[in-house]
């Protein structure tokens, strides 16, 4: 199976525990300047729409305005500890370094992993990496998904929520084949193989979700 992985998750406990604090956490970066991250090749393809600051579509990113140093605030690690595995910009991850060695195993010299210190109350308290995924793969089942793709090989859901319980929206094991990390071009999203998510699962990481995905 394919997974979807996403971090930034506190287990049940923790959420009760932190209840009136993990509203307020937030990771800034003290340098660099998000708005001139970009894409090395925004070349269109038969996917969805590329624009140049889309560092999430599954191509490297260039250097450019990329921070190194970042705050995760108000609370110290006495009040609120740091998960392992965060989320960065717009869903991406931030991990540490099992994560990329485990990558780096699997799928070498692939993926970017843009290295970043985490300070809390003015104190380095953690390195961590800013993962790009740099796979970008048409990876949807060409014939499994419900309802079909469409002439463009898009997949949309049932229009009426109440008749959903039969959509499928399945990915090609075929089209997946030896990748680790990828983003499917048709659908915006990260996935990863199962080697690589129940290897990840063994590393008893915080702060990590997996979801399965249906694969054919």
């Amino acid at each position: 199976m394919a997974y979807f992985i996403t971090g930034g998750h506190w287990t049940e406990e923790q959420e009760i525990k932190y209840i009136n604090m993990l509203g307020n956490l937030q990771i800034s970066a003290l340098d660099g300047n998000a708005d001139k991250i970009g894409l090395v090749d925004a070349t269109p393809d038969d996917g969805t729409r590329i624009i140049s600051s889309a560092y999430w579509v599954g191509r490297p990113i260039k250097s450019d305005g990329i921070p190194t140093k970042l705050e995760r605030k108000p609370w110290d690690l006495k009040r609120i500890p740091l998960l392992d595995v965060e989320t960065y910009l717009s869903g991406t991850l931030l991990v540490p370094q099992s994560f990329k060695d485990l990558m780096e195993e699997l799928e070498p010299d692939v993926h970017q992993f843009w290295p970043m210190d985490i300070y809390v109350k003015g104190e380095c308290v953690a390195r961590k990496y800013w993962f790009i995924a740099c796979n970008r793969l048409r990876t949807l089942h060409p014939t499994a998904c419900w309802p079909p793709l469409n002439e463009r090989g898009f997949w949309d859901p049932t229009p009426d929520m109440n008749e959903r319980q039969n959509d499928r929206r399945v990915f090609s094991t075929e089209a997946i084949g030896s990748h680790h990390a990828w983003v499917d071009k048709a659908e915006n999203l990260c996935l990863f193989s199962d080697v690589f998510a129940e290897r990840l699962m063994g590393l008893g990481l915080t702060g990590l979700c997996f979801r399965k995905a249906d694969e054919a």
